[in-house]
């Protein structure tokens, strides 16, 4: 039985491609910063806003870019955990025509008072619904990101799997392989209500919830979100964003919540259970968590997801009890095939599972 099928893609947004030379003209240097410390930020996403290409900044947060015909550049300037920056260019410009830069400012959340739990049911939540769409805008951003990140440095990676199987399951209770992939590998589509494959056997399968899943309109418009507070994770200060399945939505589907570094909008951490999973031959009840991590600054990809399930069984619901399995699915190597990305700091994480 596979519970989960590892999704690596975060949704077709387009693809990179380097603009065209234009050998008659100095190219445009353009430099991304912290509008305070002046720091520069590697991997920001600088879009030309005529063509729709999108390049991410190196390590020095430069990005260099050809002029069209016309000498007009259009460009719009985003990072994970910063406001986005539109500017127009133009060639014989004050600045010389050879290089700019872009300050950005940082995102601050500001939580008003939540009057009701009824996620997105009542207009008291409406202070709530409003910053959750500010979080939202920073999910898809690091969706986003991590697309143009996969396709500009390509990687393969070993993932491990361990499977726990019912006590009176032989040979052995835990069961564990290790599994290749591609960065260029395909993901499962986001379904309204079709997320468990064979939601009436215990052949069942569930797609692992993506960071570009929280970030596709369909989600979204299939979903009510709502920003209940700040939490304390692993030492961080993150802000905490439900989603439920809105009222349309009868089949199984996911609701949870995705914790969010309150000072750099990175993604720690996503909570998952699947809703509606009543009046079903299958699986009885489904939870679990995804953990991130970083591989290059302002990038962040799933390392390990963790789930639990029961199945159907003659006993009160309300007496759970222990899950009839459990599984883990782990990043246990990563290694790119071509140039490398500007460096990930603090470094990534040991290959070691967390116990």
């Amino acid at each position: 039985m596979r519970l989960f099928a590892y999704c690596l893609a975060a949704g077709a947004l387009g693809v990179i491609a380097t603009p065209p030379a234009d050998g008659q003209q100095t190219p445009m240097v353009v430099t991304v910063v912290d509008d305070l410390s002046r720091r520069p930020l590697p991997n920001a996403d600088v879009i030309d806003l005529e063509s729709g290409r999108h390049r991410l900044t190196d390590e020095e947060g430069k990005v260099s870019l050809a002029w069209p015909a016309n000498g007009i550049l259009r460009l719009r300037v985003r990072e994970v955990g910063y406001k986005p920056i539109e500017r127009t260019l133009r060639l014989g410009d004050d600045m010389g025509g050879t290089t700019t830069t872009f300050g950005m400012s940082k995102v601050a959340y500001v939580l008003a008072p939540v009057l009701a739990k009824s996620r997105c049911a009542s207009d008291a939540d409406l202070a709530a619904r409003l910053l959750a769409a500010d979080v939202l805008e920073q999910l898809r951003q690091g969706a986003e990101k991590y697309e143009h990140f996969r396709r500009a440095y390509p990687f393969n990676l070993v993932l491990e799997r361990r499977t726990a199987l019912p006590r009176d399951t032989a040979p052995a209770r835990i069961r564990t392989q290790r599994e290749k992939f591609t960065s260029g590998g395909a993901e499962t589509r986001y379904r309204p209500g079709r997320i468990v494959a064979g939601a009436n056997s215990p052949l069942f399968s569930v797609p692992i919830l993506f960071l570009s899943n929280l970030a596709d309109p369909a989600f979204w418009e299939n979903h009510c979100f709502v920003v209940r507070g700040f939490e304390s994770l692993n030492g961080s200060r993150v802000v905490r964003l439900e989603f439920s399945p809105s009222t349309n939505v009868r089949g199984p589907d996911w609701e949870g919540a995705a914790l969010l570094d309150s000072a750099t909008s990175i993604l720690q951490r996503v909570q998952f259970r699947v809703a509606n999973l009543t009046g079903n031959r299958g699986p009885e009840r489904i939870e679990g968590y995804t953990t991130y991590r970083s591989p290059s600054p302002y990038v962040v990809m799933p390392d390990t997801t963790v789930a639990i399930w029961w199945l159907r069984r003659a006993r009160p619901r309300a007496l759970w009890g222990d899950p009839e399995f459990g599984q883990m699915l782990h990043l246990y190597e990563m290694t790119y095939t071509r140039q490398k990305p500007p460096a990930a700091a603090p470094p990534l994480p040991t290959s070691s599972p967390p116990r």
